[in-house]
């Protein structure tokens, strides 16, 4: 297997498979390997056990190595390490205490029936364009504030962010405007607060530093690729792994098990594929000495399929209960969002369970598959149903 080739950028999207790749360095000789990944050199780590150590020693293995998401985020969370990222995940995480959060529910159930009612009377959908790239956009809109008759614009914003990867130029444009439109959002909130959660974002202080005005927008700019994108692949993702193995009415009868399909889908098809880190020392991870400063790529995905760690780990199993999957990261750096995300999800699921009867696939459409490299779902979910 040519490993470099695998790793090409134009793969990013559509690759096929990854999963035979991590299995390949995962099963060699090291089990950590230097590649070229998307046109810079990293040592890619595919196995659990290595990823968790990695993830879990913020101090050893640095998060500053995202250069390319900060040119258009700005300087945000991700690549943030000591004091600073401690002072900045105080400051935002009071946007996802789940107390806050679940007071929302009705809000967003409400967006998720309205986005179903425009559609569900024609039987047929591509579920993809038509509900999972909108509703958790909605929802990341609401959280900030954007007034509704401004929705759309905000939509197409954040599509240019989310593909900044296959379009630079776009992504700056998108980050630009968001920029321009929020600044006076943030201003006004900052003169007038109130008691929603970007007043408390704002104003908030730890031992008496709060944000500036551009560390708030570079944070919000952050949320809408790591919010809305990877929500909408989870929801996906959970979808296309329910229908291809006929589990969809047993989820609809047993509501319980709606975490559980969602929990095994964020370790069957891990939205995100990769955490990138920074050895901040020389070290070892596998036996293989790892140069400090040298980039690593924490192949999250491929240790959520490692066998490991989990038995028969292609195999989607509702009843598996992988609840230590790696898909929302580990350590300091895991994701702030991981309640909303879940609560978004669940809503989502339910929404289209109790809105959508006898649901199955679209034989007249072209087969929905799961592709990408960096990112993965599904990029169509044709189905039928009645309504």
């Amino acid at each position: 297997m040519d490993l470099a080739a695998e790793f090409a950028p134009s793969q990013l999207f559509s690759h096929p498979d990854p999963y035979p790749i991590f299995a390949a360095i995962r099963d060699g000789n090291p089990a950590v390997r230097r590649i070229e990944v998307f046109m810079r050199p990293s040592w890619v780590v595919p196995g659990y056990d290595d990823c968790a150590t990695v993830l879990k020693d913020g101090d050893l293995f640095s998060s500053r190595s995202n250069d390319q998401v900060g040119l258009v985020m700005g300087r945000t969370l991700i690549e943030m390490d000591s004091k600073e990222h401690t002072r900045h995940r105080q400051l935002v995480q009071q946007l996802f205490v789940p107390k806050n959060l679940d007071a929302l529910e009705p809000v967003l159930t409400g967006f998720a029936h309205e986005i179903i009612d425009a559609w569900v009377k024609e039987g047929q959908a591509n579920l993809v364009e038509q509900f999972t790239a909108r509703f958790p956009v909605q929802v990341i809109a609401h959280l900030v504030g954007i007034p509704r008759q401004d929705y759309p614009r905000f939509a197409a914003w954040a599509e240019k962010i989310i593909g900044f990867t296959q379009d630079i130029p776009g992504g700056f444009e998108g980050a630009a405007a968001l920029r321009e439109y929020l600044l006076p959002i943030v201003q006004e909130k900052r003169r007038h607060p109130g008691g929603d959660v970007l007043s408390k974002l704002v104003t908030g202080t730890i031992e008496g530093v709060g944000l500036s005005d551009e560390e708030v927008v570079s944070f919000l700019r952050l949320l809408i690729p790591a919010g809305a994108e990877t929500t909408y692949r989870l929801i996906g993702s959970t979808l296309f792994a329910l229908l291809a193995n006929d589990l969809v009415e047993r989820v609809r009868a047993d509501r319980g098990l709606v975490p559980w399909a969602l929990e095994e889908a964020l370790r069957w098809e891990a939205p995100v594929l990769f955490v990138s880190r920074q050895a901040t020392r020389d070290t070892e991870l596998s036996g293989v000495r790892i140069p400090e400063g040298e980039n690593l790529m924490v192949a999250v995905a491929g240790a959520n399929r490692d066998p490991a760690h989990f038995p028969d780990p292609d195999r989607y199993d509702l009843d598996r209960r992988a609840e230590d999957h790696l898909a929302f990261g580990f350590g300091r750096h895991h994701c702030l969002g991981y309640h909303l995300a879940r609560q978004e999800s669940r809503i989502a699921m339910n929404a289209l369970l109790d809105r959508l009867r006898d649901l199955r696939w679209d034989r007249d459409a072209a087969p929905a598959r799961i592709t990408g490299l960096a990112f993965r779902s599904p990029t169509t979910l044709p189905v039928r149903f009645a309504a």
